[in-house]
């Protein structure tokens, strides 16, 4: 949404979130602060894009003009020290904020000299034009010279008082690795690569944003945030306190892998699997047992993830070599059918959306900025996904028009198990 794909220096990581979390609604005059941790040390600059208004810099600004920050420090701006505040204002609507932290102090709008005589200097252009000048100032950023960005949605607003659904939106990009650059996987005894992903973080968090209206309780994990741990609370502590009334709805976009069954409960002998940053696996069984904990009546699932085996580059599961592919036998039944099987105890209320079929591949596409199934998603709640112009998407609507598109446009076929029969309410268009 706000800058194309980067490609020059040499991109590393940088978490950055609001205090509420990514893709929450904010009240306006209510106060947000942001928090941000870079890898390395850097000099930091955020650019808010508000809804309907001029984009401006945010930080640093006429109270701070000191931009430093040591890599490996968890910061927040304001916090308690420092002499002002942010507070949120109308008009309602998508505000982005979007942080980039570069190796040497550098002017990231060409042409531009910040003026902090004003508390937070105003950008001229439109929002379009402003995020194509970020682009260029980073884009001239030397080969070799390290620099990093991210992005926060969130919603400015009132939450409709029929909105019950909580949301927990997790994402993975990078994964931790203790040796060498890249993550890995055990399967079998053999050690298999989980290449770092590139749009990972930005599907949460637009999915997040997007569902904002209908799921006004929301929770982002990305990153070095989605660990086993994390995911595990946030499923069994979090969205374990949801009415029975609510709609609750689990999102992750990130490596899937797949273990040798052990209870003798999957057809094709495989559990399938998702990889948290820290690499410490979420069975489908172990998923299953954690949303037991969940009162809801209504429960969503949906797996931008697969887990087969790729030789390709930029899917969603771990590397195999084509001599290695004989291992790996083709997988007959994915999460869906795992989360609805009988016995599982959510089979009553759940649906389960999965980007492709098992032993097919989820794939990242560089001219989307998305994983393939996500952005039919975010597509389809734009409205296309409306097929009877009620003026509001359920999950069955979104799904069909997000499969039809993905078959249409990709080598994968994403699959809906229902087990609930009847419309699960997402959003109401406005």
């Amino acid at each position: 949404m706000l800058v194309k794909p980067l490609q020059q220096g040499a991109p590393g990581r940088v978490e950055f979130s609001v205090d509420k979390g990514c893709g929450a609604i904010y009240l306006p005059g209510e106060k947000l602060q942001v928090k941000v941790k870079s890898e390395q040390d850097g000099y930091l600059t955020i650019f808010d894009f508000p809804p309907g208004g001029q984009p401006q810099i945010i930080f640093p600004n006429a109270y701070h003009t000191d931009n430093f920050i040591k890599g490996g420090v968890e910061y927040t701006i304001p916090g308690e020290l420092l002499p002002f505040r942010f507070v949120v204002a109308p008009p309602e609507g998508e505000e982005v904020l979007f942080a980039v932290v570069t190796q040497t102090k550098r002017d990231l709008l060409p042409g531009q000299v910040y003026d902090f005589k004003a508390i937070f200097p105003q950008l001229p252009g439109t929002p379009a034009e402003e995020a194509e000048r970020i682009a260029r100032g980073v884009e001239v950023i030397p080969v070799g010279e390290w620099w990093a960005a991210a992005m926060c949605h969130f919603r400015v607003g009132e939450p409709t008082a029929e909105a019950q659904g909580w949301g927990l939106f997790v994402g993975v990009n990078n994964y931790h690795s203790d040796v060498g650059s890249q993550g890995w996987v055990a399967i079998e005894g053999s050690i298999y690569t989980i290449p770092n992903l590139a749009y990972a973080v930005a599907d949460a968090h637009a999915l997040a944003a997007a569902l904002a209206t209908g799921f006004p309780h929301q929770r982002v994990l990305t990153d070095a945030q989605a660990t086993h741990a994390a995911i595990r609370d946030a499923i069994t502590g979090w969205l374990a306190t949801s009415p029975e009334d609510a709609t609750v709805l689990i999102y992750f976009s990130g490596h899937g892998s797949r273990f040798r069954d052990k209870n003798g409960d999957e057809q094709d002998g495989w559990d399938e699997a998702i990889v948290p940053y820290d690499r410490q696996i979420i069975l489908d069984d172990t998923l299953v047992e954690w949303l037991g904990a969940v009162r809801a009546r209504q429960i969503v699932v949906i797996m931008d993830t697969s887990h087969g085996g790729s030789t390709d580059r930029g899917v969603r599961t771990f590397r195999i070599t084509e001599d290695e592919r004989s291992r790996f036998s083709a997988l007959q039944d994915g999460f869906g059918e795992d989360l609805l099987r009988p016995a599982a105890g959510v089979s009553n209320g759940a649906v389960a959306l999965t980007a492709c079929r098992p032993n097919q591949q989820a794939q990242e596409v560089p001219g989307l900025g998305h994983g393939a199934f996500t952005y039919y998603l975010l597509e389809g709640l734009k409205g296309a996904a409306d097929a009877n112009k009620d003026g509001s998407i359920t999950v069955q609507e979104l799904f069909a028009y997000a499969a039809a598109e993905a078959r249409r446009a990709y080598r994968q076929e994403p699959q809906m198990h229902d087990g609930v029969g009847q419309p699960v309410m997402l959003v109401q268009l406005r």
